[in-house]
């Protein structure tokens, strides 16, 4: 909810939520001049500012403080564009007052998934584009992955957390397909992308991401020394997939895109 964790997260994560983000503006198509978008569950601004840069005038909503205040410094060149702190499964804004709206990584997170869904739907005009894109597996991508695997070396016993019920529905093509069909939308186009996040080999990549690291529930309830202990996990992983003084980490996201009946 921090500002710090949003310029982390802004920093490390969008290297991947950006990719996602540019899909989704080219799969939506004509995000121009004038066109009125809603991001939901904006958090550091990976699709926000690009849809700005088209000309879009962007209303970009997260309940996080930190991401709320992150948001409108990056929006603020933009006289169109604003952000606002609000949550995405009770959105205070009029019926069909959007052409495009998005929530990347968002809904499949929320509570109440399905209300978020039938939120973004209803803020989007008839014959409007919505998007809803979502990781295929957990725990997502980028560093996430390298955490997971360390902490399964130096932990075998322990249990992963729980999915929220969300992301086991949505994360599956189908499953996502009939949820956003019964929400009201129809023209579904859904597709399975390949997301690459990029950083350095070696100490290198722990200085990049260290900061992140203390933000992951598991990792963060750990004290000094469990740290170093799985610090030197991170440390194996990276060197056996290091390549050229890289780490190249793929993941897979669906995205889906459908037309407001």
């Amino acid at each position: 909810m921090t500002d710090d964790f949003a310029r982390v997260y802004e920093m490390t994560a969008n290297r991947n939520t950006g990719q996602i983000a540019a899909a989704a503006l080219d799969r939506v198509g004509d995000v121009r001049w004038g066109t009125q978008v809603l991001d939901i569950a904006a958090g550091a601004g990976a699709l926000s500012v690009p849809a700005a840069l088209r000309g879009a005038a962007v209303l970009a909503v997260d309940n996080a403080p930190g991401m709320v205040n992150l948001l409108s410094q990056r929006l603020a060149p933009f006289p169109a564009s604003t952000a606002r702190l609000m949550d995405g499964q009770m959105l205070a804004l009029e019926d069909e007052a959007f052409d495009a709206t998005f929530s990347l990584i968002g809904a499949s997170i929320f509570p109440d998934w399905r209300r978020g869904l039938a939120e973004q739907v209803r803020v989007t005009r008839t014959g409007g584009k919505a998007c809803v894109a979502t990781w295929r597996k957990l725990p997502g991508g980028g560093p996430f992955l390298v955490m997971a695997e360390a902490l399964r070396a130096v932990y075998p016993n322990m249990a992963p957390p729980a999915p929220p019920e969300g992301f086991t529905t949505l994360a599956d093509p189908g499953r996502l397909g009939a949820e956003l069909k019964g929400a009201g939308l129809s023209a579904l186009e859904i597709e399975e992308i390949e997301v690459v996040w990029e950083g350095p080999a070696g100490q290198s990549y722990l200085d990049d991401v260290r900061e992140l690291h203390g933000y992951m529930g598991a990792y963060a309830t750990l004290d000094d020394n469990e740290r170093r202990r799985v610090d030197d996990a991170i440390l194996t992983v990276v060197d056996r997939i290091a390549t050229d003084n890289r780490v190249v980490l793929r993941s897979t996201a669906v995205l889906a895109v459908g037309t407001r009946q």
